[in-house]
C-alpha cells in the first residue's frame, strides 16, 4: 500500500490515530471507499480524507467482513488501515466521533475576532423574472445613502484585522446598485484597505465601462454568470423586465467582454428536464464568446427539488455526463465535493462568525437566503441576537438516517438549511467519484489538491 495524501490535518489533530489493540475485532469504517482510476485501486476515506493506492494488495472494502486482532497483527497493511482509521473497532460509533470532532473542530477555529466575508444585497430589486427564483414575492429594496455609509463604517469596525477583505455582491440584480458598488469600494481603497470582491449577476448589466472598473475599482476576481439553456429556453426562464432583441445573445456579449477583461468566470446552470438537452449546443454556442476557456468555468446545478431523491437521479446521470463532455471542450466543470478537507460546519449559515450578509435596509443575516432567517442585528447596531449565533456553534445529532452514512462528513450534521437535502446518497456517490478521479490526477501529476481545487456547495 502506499499513502498518496495523507489527508486533513486537522482531523489528525483532533482525531490523531489509533493502534490495534489485542482481543479486538476490527470492520471497514463506515468512511471508508474504494475507488478505481485507470486500472488502479484506492483506498479512500471520507472522514479523515487520506487516500491510499492498494498497489499488489488484494483489501477490498466490504461491511461484512470482520479482522480479528491476531489478523491485524499478522498484516502490515491492516495494522497501517487500523493505524487510519480505514478499519476501526466493530462496536465503533462513527457518527458520534463525527460530531465531537465537529464541535472540537468549530472551538478550535471560529475566532470572533471579525468577519473576512461581507455578502452585501444592494437591492433585491432585478431586472428579471426567474421561474425558479427563490426570491419570488420579497419586497424590492434599495439602499439609500446613509445605510451605504453606514455599512462602509460597519466593514471597518467589524472586519478581521489578520485577513483581506471579501466582499461578495449580491442581490436581487446587484449592478442596479452600481454607485453603491462604487461607494464601498472607494471607501475601502482610501482607508488603505485589502479587500477582492465576487459578483452574483444575470449579466445583462455589465458593459465595457463596468467591466474595467471590476478590474481596477471594485477588485473582483470572479463573477458568477447563469446561462439557463439555448435561446428560447434561456429568453423564457429569465422573463427580463426590460426589452433585449434577445435576452440570450445579448448576456453572452457580455460575458465575452468579461472573459475578454481577464476576470475568472462561473457559468452557473440550473438545469431540469426541460433546459438539460440543450446544454450541450449552449456549450457549442458560447465558446465563440470566450476566448479564454481557462478562465470559465461551469456548474451544472440542479434545482432544488431534484438534488434529492429518485426524482432527480436522472437528471445526475446526464448532468455527469455532460460535466465530461464540458472539460473535453476546454472548460472547468463542477465537482461539488471536496476530497481534501474534511468539513465542520454545512455552509456560511452554520458558520456564524466568518461571514456576514448585510441586506438593503441594513440588517444583518448568517444567510443570503434571507426570508429563511430572522434578522441578527443591523449596520448601526452591530449583532443583537447573539444567542442565535452562538448556538450556531452547537453541534446538532445527525439524522437517523444520515448515522452510518458514508457522506455523512460532506453534509455535516447541520439541519436547520430551508433546502434539506432528504436522499443525497445516490448524487453525492456520483460526485465523489468524479472529485476522486480529479484528486488523483493531481497528485498523479504531482500537484497538490486543496480548498482551491474544490467547489463549495
Amino acid at each position: 500500500m502506499k499513502i498518496m495524501y495523507k489527508g486533513d490535518s486537522l482531523v489528525k489533530t483532533i482525531v490523531g490515530t489509533k493502534s490495534a489493540e489485542p482481543g479486538t475485532v476490527y470492520r471497514f469504517s463506515d468512511y471508508a471507499v474504494s475507488h478505481l482510476f485507470n486500472q488502479d485501486r484506492y483506498l479512500y476515506n471520507n472522514f479523515t480524507k487520506m487516500l491510499v493506492c492498494l498497489e499488489d494488495s488484494d483489501v477490498t472494502v466490504n461491511p461484512e467482513v470482520r479482522f480479528s486482532s491476531d489478523d491485524v497483527a499478522a498484516d502490515p497493511d491492516l495494522q497501517m488501515l487500523v493505524k487510519n482509521r480505514f478499519l476501526v473497532a466493530e462496536d465503533t460509533n462513527e457518527t458520534e466521533i463525527y460530531e465531537n470532532f465537529c464541535r472540537i473542530a468549530r472551538m478550535l477555529k471560529e475566532k470572533k475576532n471579525g468577519y473576512q466575508t461581507f455578502t452585501i444585497l444592494p437591492t433585491t430589486a432585478c431586472n428579471a423574472r426567474c421561474v425558479y427564483c427563490y426570491e419570488q414575492g420579497i419586497e424590492y429594496i434599495t439602499m439609500d445613502d446613509a445605510t451605504v455609509r453606514q455599512t462602509i463604517a460597519f466593514i471597518k469596525e467589524n472586519r478581521n484585522p489578520n485577513a483581506p477583505i471579501r466582499l461578495a455582491w449580491f442581490g436581487g440584480e446587484p449592478l442596479i446598485g452600481e454607485r453603491f458598488i462604487d461607494a464601498v469600494s472607494a471607501a475601502l481603497r482610501e482607508d488603505g484597505s485589502e479587500f477582492s470582491a465576487r459578483i452574483t449577476t444575470n449579466g445583462s448589466l455589465i458593459t465595457k465601462e463596468i467591466v474595467e472598473k471590476m478590474r481596477t475599482d471594485w477588485n473582483v476576481t470572479d463573477i458568477q454568470i447563469t446561462l439557463d439553456g439555448i435561446e428560447e429556453e434561456y429568453n423564457r426562464r429569465k422573463n427580463y423586465y426590460f426589452n433585449y432583441d434577445s435576452a440570450y445573445w445579448h448576456v453572452l456579449s457580455r460575458i465575452k467582454l468579461v472573459n475578454e477583461g481577464g476576470i475568472r468566470l462561473n457559468i452557473r446552470v440550473n438545469i431540469d428536464e426541460g433546459n438539460i438537452d440543450g446544454v450541450p449546443q449552449m456549450i457549442e454556442e458560447l465558446k465563440d464568446f470566450v476566448p479564454n476557456r481557462d478562465l470559465v468555468h461551469v456548474d451544472l446545478a440542479p434545482l432544488f427539488d431534484l438534488q434529492a431523491g429518485e426524482g432527480g437521479f436522472a437528471i445526475w446521470n446526464k448532468s455527469f455526463k455532460l460535466a465530461e463532455w464540458i472539460a473535453e471542450q476546454g472548460f472547468a466543470a463542477s465537482r461539488h465535493f471536496s476530497t481534501s478537507k474534511a468539513k465542520y460546519h454545512f455552509c456560511m449559515a452554520d458558520s456564524p462568525y466568518r461571514a456576514i450578509v448585510i441586506a438593503p435596509d441594513g440588517k444583518l443575516y448568517n444567510c443570503e437566503n434571507i426570508m429563511a432567517l430572522s434578522s441578527v442585528g443591523d449596520v448601526w447596531n452591530g449583532i443583537t441576537d447573539t444567542a442565535y449565533l452562538d448556538g450556531l456553534a452547537v453541534v446538532e445529532p445527525a439524522r437517523e438516517q444520515c448515522k452510518g452514512c458514508l457522506f455523512l462528513p460532506e453534509c455535516t450534521t447541520f439541519s436547520r438549511c430551508a433546502n434539506p437535502k432528504v436522499d443525497c446518497r445516490y448524487a453525492a456517490q456520483k460526485r465523489m467519484e468524479r472529485a476522486l478521479d480529479r484528486m488523483i490526477s493531481l497528485l498523479l501529476n504531482q500537484e497538490t489538491p486543496s480548498d482551491e481545487d474544490e467547489d463549495e456547495e
